[in-house]
């Protein structure tokens, strides 16, 4: 009977230490969450303030409504001011789709919200004349590259 006795203690201790290594590693994956959202949250805080900065100085401007589809822009004929409109609300956009990208490679951003994201970021890659010359995020501009070039012609 003392033998069986030792091997049920021995199975009791062998599943309390299942249980604490269990519980150890959902608490280390809570906490790879939780600095996963924190980090999301810092660029999606980062994102409103460069929107905001942007936006700014075209707040309260009418034209801003007419110019913001920068996709269907006749661009060589906006006059020079209209062109400036233009390109705040293209910078606009790359922050709003850049920090998008972001929240997806994060898993923070649902699949069927990423499918329309990657058309819109599609169509702000393809407007030529408002492409910007400097380079994105690291991630970003890969996934930039990746892309069908229509201005390379």
């Amino acid at each position: 009977m003392e033998k069986v006795k030792v091997n049920f203690e021995a199975w009791i201790q062998l599943l309390g230490m299942v249980g604490v290594l269990g519980g150890l590693v959902f608490v280390g994956l809570e906490m790879q969450q939780t600095q996963q959202i924190a980090i999301a949250g810092q660029v999606q805080a980062r994102a409103e303030m460069a929107v905001e900065r942007i936006l700014a100085p075209i707040e309260g401007n009418m034209d801003f409504a007419r110019l913001l589809n920068t996709n269907s822009l006749d661009y060589e004929n906006l006059s020079d001011y209209e062109k400036l409109v233009a390109t705040q609300i293209h910078a606009w956009r790359r922050v709003m789709l850049e920090n998008n990208f972001y929240q997806h490679e994060a898993g923070l951003f649902a699949e069927d919200y990423w499918e329309q994201s990657k058309a819109r970021i599609q169509n702000w890659w393809n407007n030529c004349e408002l492409r910007p010359t400097g380079q994105q995020v690291a991630r970003f501009q890969e996934y930039l590259n990746s892309l069908p070039d229509n201005c390379a012609n």
